[in-house]
């Protein structure tokens, strides 16, 4: 018995839909011709769904699930009262694999970022966050162009907002180029320059990334008071930043993956079976989404089922082969699909898959993400300034739906 991995109605085109169709609304805007890079998100979002607008702030905010918010909202007046939907981030429900699409316009399975720690054919598995040493050619590596250039072409100042310590490394050259970066330490520095920006006058394009929330939940848990504190903060900022704006300048508030919590006794440790690890020669992924690279030799449809009857009722089992067919990842690019593990485990109930040697830091994590249930999988699509009201959420469905054919149709 191998039970499948969920798929969704659009496995996270929408959140890759969100850049694409602000783009959109800045050239309808400003009287620019779309570049053909987003094209076909302009013209199916065209007509009275796609406001007009000078400007566009997408604010991503790292952590912040849909239901993690439903459940605060108290702590944040200001987006509880905004316009707010679920949507559905990428597969697997992990930052690396989101914000490159939320950058790139595309899913995991084109983008190559598929995972957290993954396979890469020279260095073995390393992370998409960190370990970008030695790879020296980064757009076959994050295979997919950023939007930014896009931003410019049509006339607007494209722009990134983070934390100093983001300011440069591999997963920010790699999803970030063609963006200017400003920093700003704490969450409303960042929100300041924001403003700053927007009041210069041109047409800006800029991407607000806000990590502070995803760090108190894996350190204390979603449901702590530091979590609810840096939310607290996070909806202040935004509020001050919506008092400056202009009439025409939308803005977005969006988030890469909902969090879950894991108390100490959801921690499974893989080891303590051998038999589930006895074909296995590499762990991948995080602990809510397994990959399991497999010794030569070694039958991924066996072992997917040796850990199907172990671990059925607490995760979703597949093989490599499966997983991509149900399209959970995308359409995958031929180059990508080795990235993967030949057997994906992916957590349903409330536990985390960990091996007892791991460091002790990541087995005291509490807030958790990765996989496919309704809490790490569902994030808000919050609309502000000049998109409350208007139809750009339906829009991005538009966009994200001929995406998808487009999409398709290329892969065959």
């Amino acid at each position: 018995m191998v039970l499948m991995l969920p798929t969704t109605t659009d496995n996270g085109a929408r959140l890759a839909a969100i850049l694409p169709t602000g783009l959109a609304a800045v050239a309808q805007g400003i009287g620019a011709d779309p570049p053909e890079r987003i094209a076909a998100a302009a013209e199916a979002a065209a007509g009275p769904r796609l406001p007009s607008i000078r400007s566009f702030v997408m604010v991503v905010v790292d952590g912040l699930g849909h239901a993690n918010l439903g459940a605060r909202r108290g702590h944040a007046p200001t987006l509880a009262r905004l316009p707010r939907k679920r949507i559905e981030t990428v597969a697997p429900s992990t930052t690396g694999a989101a914000l490159t699409s939320l950058t790139t316009g595309e899913l995991p399975g084109r983008h190559g970022l598929i995972g957290y720690r993954i396979r890469h054919p020279e260095l073995g598995l390393v992370t998409t966050l960190k370990d970008w040493e030695g790879i020296a050619d980064r757009r076959s590596w994050q295979r997919a162009e950023p939007l930014f250039g896009v931003a410019r072409e049509l006339g607007a100042r494209p722009v990134a907002i983070g934390r100093p310590a983001h300011a440069r490394g591999g997963l920010t050259e790699a999803i970030l180029t063609g963006a200017e970066y400003h920093p700003g330490q704490r969450i409303e520095d960042r929100f300041a320059v924001a403003s700053r920006l927007l009041r210069e006058g041109d047409p800006l394009v800029a991407y607000l990334y806000v990590d502070e929330l995803d760090k108190a939940a894996h350190e204390s848990g979603w449901q702590s008071g530091e979590w609810a504190a840096r939310l607290e903060r996070l909806d202040a900022a935004l509020a001050d930043l919506l008092r400056t704006l202009s009439g025409d300048v939308g803005v977005v508030v969006t988030a890469d993956h909902g969090i879950v919590d894991i108390a100490p006794h959801g921690q499974v440790m893989m080891d303590a079976d051998p038999a589930l690890l006895a074909e296995v020669e590499e762990i991948g992924g995080e602990p809510r989404f397994r990959s399991l690279y497999l010794r030569e030799g070694a039958d991924p449809a066996a072992v997917a089922r040796v850990w199907a009857e172990a671990e059925g009722g607490r995760a979703w089992v597949s093989t490599r082969d499966e997983a991509i067919a149900s399209g959970c990842f995308g359409p995958v690019a031929p180059e990508v699909a080795p990235r993967l593990g030949d057997v994906i485990v992916a957590a349903r109930k409330q536990v985390a898959y960990s091996r007892s040697d791991d460091d002790p830091r990541a087995l005291a994590m509490v807030g958790q993400h990765g996989s496919f249930s309704e809490e790490e999988r569902g994030v808000p699509l919050v609309l502000a300034g000049a998109l409350e009201g208007s139809g750009f959420a339906a829009a991005i469905g538009e966009a994200a739906r001929a995406h998808q054919t487009l999409r398709a149709a290329e892969s065959g």
